[in-house]
């Protein structure tokens, strides 16, 4: 498997330790536009959103004290407000850490027998999700994988400064692709639920600005009419529940999409033995923030043969019983030990599975099967209905609904409901 941290295995704690982001933000966009005239040393813009007034500027270890001349002009002059860019967690990254891959076995499992077992491959019949853009928000995708051809890509991908939205500089992004909607069209290994539906890359680093950048861009597409689902699967690696971050862009900008029509799920996280959860235990709550709203599908991890994984977090959901909020999490995708998928450039196999990270794609394709089949159904005002549907057709597995939800996505059934 090659990535960007193959070829530079620094890469990755160079992002996370040494640089820092800084959100500035000003009190006009005039301001803004004008403060991008001044030439700032040892930094970059990374991410600017003049609609929400805000830069993002990465500032390399030891060049803050450059910066601060700059900062203090922009307080100044510009009435600016400088904070740290918040950054979000990949689902558990030491989850896919090197000990994690196992060598690859042709008898091992893989997509395909997710496929099969949530009744997607009976789905096609009436719906591949044609007609609909499935939002991959991560690390980017492997563009040199042929379960992306060129056709499916779409062409508003989006990437920081500098950055291509079609490389993964850790390989997760290309596999929740592959689950979502890969295709073996063109050579591809997978077919994904819905293998005929366009994938938006939003490649990010989780930081918060990042974040509000790719949600303006999906709000800006749902706008214009197209049909666009989001899939995330990062979240916060916290053993309690965590204060929401302060200065957020990212929670006004998902705001905004949710009512421009796009239709937005989460992975629930891979946290409940972090809180101190025993395998067959159905709490405490490890759904943080965000993944407990009700315009939101959070999702959960569950084996082949039906029984949990013991990573799964469970809900009800740390705002459980506010308003907005509803019981988390919605449903479990299927993702079986040492798992053959799609990583980075290669297939390999993960020992335990792909996490939530990995079941929170199933259900973005299965949103895109339906919607392709009633594209009303991403109406805002049919958010309900839509998800209603993919409730009530799951697979009970048997368990607390804190853990498992409704239970698992049943595709076929889905589709011939419509």
């Amino acid at each position: 498997m090659e990535t960007e941290l193959d070829e530079n295995p620094d890469l990755l704690e160079e992002r996370r330790g040494e640089a820092k982001r800084y959100k500035v933000r000003f009190s006009s966009r005039e301001a803004l536009e004008a403060s991008m005239a001044i030439e700032t040393v040892g930094a970059s813009v990374v991410v600017a959103l003049p609609e929400r007034k805000v830069l993002s500027v990465e500032v390399p270890e030891g060049h803050a004290p450059l910066m601060g001349e700059t900062f203090s002009l922009f307080m100044r002059e510009f009435d600016a407000e400088i904070v740290e860019d918040f950054r979000y967690d990949l689902e558990d990254l030491d989850f896919f850490g090197p000990m994690s891959f196992v060598p690859e076995d042709s008898a091992d499992p893989s997509l395909d027998d997710v496929i099969d077992l949530i009744g997607a491959r009976k789905a096609w019949d009436q719906s591949r999700g044609g007609d609909v853009v499935i939002a991959i928000i991560d690390t980017g995708i492997a563009g040199s994988r042929l379960e992306f051809p060129t056709s499916k890509r779409h062409p508003r991908s989006w990437a920081a400064e500098g950055e291509d939205p079609w490389t993964d500089y850790l390989g997760h992004g290309s596999m929740c692709a592959a689950i979502a909607a890969g295709t073996t069209a063109e050579g591809g290994v997978f077919d994904g639920v819905a293998p005929d539906a366009k994938i938006f890359s939003g490649r990010t680093h989780f930081y918060d600005t990042e974040l509000a950048a790719i949600y303006d861009r999906l709000a800006e597409l749902a706008r214009a009419g197209e049909r666009v689902i989001a899939s995330n699967s990062f979240g916060l690696k916290t053993g309690s529940p965590p204060p929401p971050p302060m200065n957020s862009d990212f929670i006004p900008a998902l705001d905004d999409a949710i009512a421009a029509g796009v239709t937005v799920c989460f992975s629930a996280g891979n946290y409940h033995e972090l809180v101190g959860g025993t395998p067959t235990g159905h709490s405490p709550t490890s759904i943080w923030l965000h993944k407990c709203r009700d315009d939101v599908l959070t999702v959960g991890a569950a084996k082949l043969d039906g029984s949990m994984w013991s990573y799964s977090s469970r809900g009800p959901g740390q705002h459980h019983g506010q308003p907005g909020m509803a019981p988390k999490p919605d449903l479990v995708g299927i993702t079986p030990p040492n798992g053959r998928i799609v990583y980075g450039n290669a297939v390999r196999a993960l020992r335990d599975g792909w996490g939530t990270s990995g079941c929170c794609p199933q259900v973005a394709g299965l949103a895109a099967l339906l919607i392709s089949m009633r594209p009303e159904l991403a109406i805002p005002a049919q958010r309900n209905t839509l998800f209603e549907l993919i409730r009530d057709t799951s697979v009970t597995l048997g368990h607390h609904r804190s853990s498992q939800g409704s239970g698992r996505p049943d595709c076929e059934t889905a589709v011939n409901r419509v």
